[in-house]
């Protein structure tokens, strides 16, 4: 015979705060993780200054900016 499962969900039990003692240490990225998030942060801040200045060659494109901008500005001013 097949064992019902239960579909509560566990209750913590109620209880004062929690010494830090009991607490386990914060994580503390090592010098290798950071340099390497550094990395991966320029690389990205790099293709969104690419993809950017892409947008501004493309005339057309940047007409349609333009127009949308104005559209928002002045919806912007109705709440305002």
């Amino acid at each position: 015979m097949a064992k019902k499962m239960s579909n509560k969900l566990p209750v913590a039990k109620a209880g004062g705060p929690v010494s830090t003692a009991d607490r386990p240490a914060p994580y503390k990225p090592s010098k290798q993780e950071l340099d390497r998030e550094r990395r991966y942060r320029a690389e990205d801040a790099l293709r969104d200054i690419e993809r950017a200045e892409g947008h501004k060659r493309d005339s057309k494109l940047m007409g349609d900016v333009k127009q949308l901008a104005q559209e928002k500005m002045s919806s912007l001013k109705k709440i305002c």
